[in-house]
């Protein structure tokens, strides 16, 4: 007989969607000022890799917006942007990395994310279990 561990509970769910113009425009409006205050290094070098990088970003975007919603509004004002990290594995899969305070304050055992865009549109669901 295959015995599965239990099944971990679902402590919040987020999702987001944006406009990849409105992305765009900020990064036109504010240049690395922007971007340094949403994105962290890490993510900015992987966005920047590719020719377009306005859709990874505006995905990376709307995956913040996605966990914080996931990990309850309530702590939104005190999040900083950069405190939460968005980093493809080496297979492509995103994961969510969180500051040692936000880990500290929140526990999530684990965060599950999902990215996508097109033409028009990033958008980006989180799941909390633990």
């Amino acid at each position: 007989m295959n015995k599965q561990p239990p099944a971990q509970p679902i402590c919040g769910v987020g999702t987001d969607i944006i406009e990849i113009q409105r992305i765009k425009e900020a990064i036109e409006r504010h240049g690395q000022r922007f971007l340094d205050r949403i994105f962290t290094r890490n993510e900015q070098t992987y966005c920047l890799g590719y020719k377009d990088s306005t859709p990874r970003f505006a995905g990376r975007f709307a995956a913040k917006e996605a966990v914080v919603k996931a990990l309850g509004r309530e702590l939104e004002p005190e999040i900083k942007w950069t405190e939460i990290e968005v980093i493809n594995d080496s297979k492509g899969k995103p994961e969510v990395y969180l500051s040692d305070r936000l880990q500290k304050a929140l526990s999530p055992n684990q965060v599950f994310l999902s990215i996508s865009h097109c033409n028009s549109f990033a958008t980006a669901t989180a799941i909390v279990v633990g």
